[in-house]
């Protein structure tokens, strides 16, 4: 497999990659790998400094910007489309909050709730009254993207939990806010993944955070596939430059829209 890491153009290379990198580097004899910055791999697309029939084999990792554009030049892939909550989990068990996904006519009109762009990655989230959201101080109709939102319930979450999966198989879970010492469900967890196999579509490699709610236990936020995601400080040895190629390789394959869907 060929690699294009991403670093600034101050030439520092952010901690995920380089836990990336060096692993690569005890697979040399497996894999190449070359360090740039997006200009310098924009150039290289506009030249003939690689051969074309090689471009589909390379794998990028960086920001999203940088994958984005890896995928629209090489692959015609104009769009990452979030996965949110997935389908096949979105159930009173796993969601444990009223949640849902509409557009932006069917947006609530006031109320306090967790609000989401979903019709593209990282856009913008916002926890607050939603009217806030939709008109100026002088009552006057605010600017929103057209597109889909995620809108739910606003819950007391303790702690916060990232969990890494590698062909159905839970393979770390790192903590990354909260309380610490508040530990998830694993048999949740687990459940979570199991229920997640029903959906032919799934990466074969992804991010699933998951939240510990007071008084109602372990649930799930969102699914990402193993594209620009933060590792969190966990080593993950051998299997890791296969996870970054199988997250990539779903929004090649699959890269399925997000649906509207609510509990409310």
């Amino acid at each position: 497999m060929l690699f294009w890491l991403q670093k600034e153009l101050n030439n520092k290379i952010d901690i995920d990659t380089i836990i990336l990198q060096e692993e690569l580097d005890k697979q040399k004899f497996n894999h190449l790998y070359d360090i740039g910055t997006m200009k310098d791999y924009e150039c290289i697309l506009n030249t003939d400094m690689i051969e074309k029939e090689n471009l589909d084999k390379v794998i990028p990792v960086g920001s999203l910007d940088f994958v984005q554009m890896i995928l629209s030049r090489i692959h015609n892939v104009n769009r990452m489309n979030p996965i949110e909550v997935p389908n096949v989990l979105r159930e009173d068990r796993f969601l444990k909050r009223k949640y849902s996904i509409v557009p932006k006519n069917k947006l609530p009109k006031e109320g306090y709730y967790f609000t989401k762009y979903v019709s593209k990655l990282k856009v913008f989230s916002h926890t607050g009254l939603i009217e806030t959201l939709q008109y100026t101080d002088d009552g006057k109709e605010s600017f929103l993207k057209d597109g889909l939102y995620q809108v739910s319930e606003v819950v007391d979450i303790l702690s916060e939990y990232r969990c890494f999966v590698q062909n159905d198989r839970l393979i770390a879970i790192n903590y990354y806010d909260g309380d610490c010492t508040v530990f998830p469900d694993i048999a949740e967890v687990k459940a979570m993944i199991g229920n997640y196999i029903r959906d032919q579509d799934r990466p074969k490699a992804y991010t699933m955070d998951i939240a510990v709610i007071h008084d109602r236990g372990t649930a799930i936020l969102e699914v990402h596939p193993w594209v620009s995601v933060g590792l969190y400080g966990y080593m993950f040895g051998s299997s890791l430059p296969y996870c970054y190629r199988d997250g990539f390789e779903y929004y090649i394959n699959s890269n399925k829209e997000i649906s509207e869907w609510s509990n409310f």
